[in-house]
C-alpha cells in the first residue's frame, strides 16, 4: 500500500480531502445518530450537517447502515482497548468477572462522545446477535477476551464449566443489564456493577 506522503503533491492533497470529508461525514452521522437514532434517522440529514454537497455521502459509503457500522467498530475498538487493558489487573475468577462489570457500566455511562450514541441505538448496539453478525471489531474482542480467560484459568481457580460459555454470559448480563440501566434513572454504573457481580458469582 503507498502511503499518502510518498503521493505526488495534487494526488496527495485529494486523498487528504476524501479522508477529511470522510471523518466530516462520520461525525455528523455520530451526532444524529445520537440525538434520534439509527431508525429515525436518514441519510439526508446527516448530509445536510455537514457543509458536503448533497451526492457526497456516496462517494464514501454505500448507504445508512455502512455509516451506522463505521461508528459502531470505532466505539468497540475504543471499549476493547480499555477494557481489556482493566481485566488484565485480575488475578482470580472473581475479580474479573468485578472488573468485567465495572469496567462495562462505568464505561457506558461515563462516555461523553458514545454515551448517547449507545442509549440510543441499544436496540442494535446491545444485541449480541447483531454484534456477531456486523461487527468485526466485536468477534476480535470477544477473541482476545476468550484467550485472556482461558490463560487465567490456568493461573486460578476457576468454575468447572466451559469458558466459552462462561464468557458469553458475563457479556450477556452486562448488555441486558446495560440496556435496562441506559434506560432508568434511579439507578448508577455502580449499583448495577454491583448487582451484576452478585448475580453472576452467588446468585439472587
Amino acid at each position: 500500500m503507498t502511503n499518502i506522503e510518498n503521493l505526488p503533491f495534487e494526488k496527495r492533497t485529494r486523498q487528504i480531502k476524501k479522508k477529511q470529508n470522510r471523518e466530516v461525514i462520520i461525525n455528523a452521522a455520530h451526532e444524529v445518530f445520537a440525538k434520534k437514532g439509527y431508525d429515525n434517522s436518514s441519510v439526508r440529514e446527516i448530509i445536510g450537517s455537514t457543509n458536503l454537497g448533497a451526492g457526497t455521502f456516496y462517494n464514501y459509503f454505500p448507504d445508512k447502515l455502512s455509516v451506522f457500522k463505521a461508528i459502531n467498530e470505532r466505539i468497540v475498538s475504543d471499549f476493547s482497548g480499555y477494557f481489556l487493558k482493566e481485566i488484565e489487573k485480575s488475578n482470580t475468577f472473581e475479580e474479573a468477572v468485578q472488573i468485567a462489570f465495572n469496567s462495562w457500566f462505568n464505561w457506558i455511562s461515563n462516555q461523553e462522545q458514545h454515551h448517547l450514541f449507545i442509549k440510543n441505538n441499544k436496540k442494535y448496539l446491545l444485541d449480541l446477535k447483531w454484534l456477531s453478525t456486523k461487527s468485526k471489531e466485536y468477534k476480535i474482542f470477544y477473541d482476545n477476551l476468550l484467550k485472556f480467560v482461558l490463560h487465567l484459568s490456568k493461573k486460578t481457580k476457576f468454575p468447572n464449566n466451559d469458558i466459552s460459555f462462561m464468557v458469553t454470559s458475563v457479556i450477556a448480563v452486562a448488555t441486558s443489564l446495560g440496556d435496562e440501566m441506559l434506560s432508568r434513572q434511579d439507578i448508577t454504573h455502580k449499583d448495577t456493577a454491583e448487582f451484576a457481580t452478585k448475580l453472576f458469582l452467588k446468585g439472587l
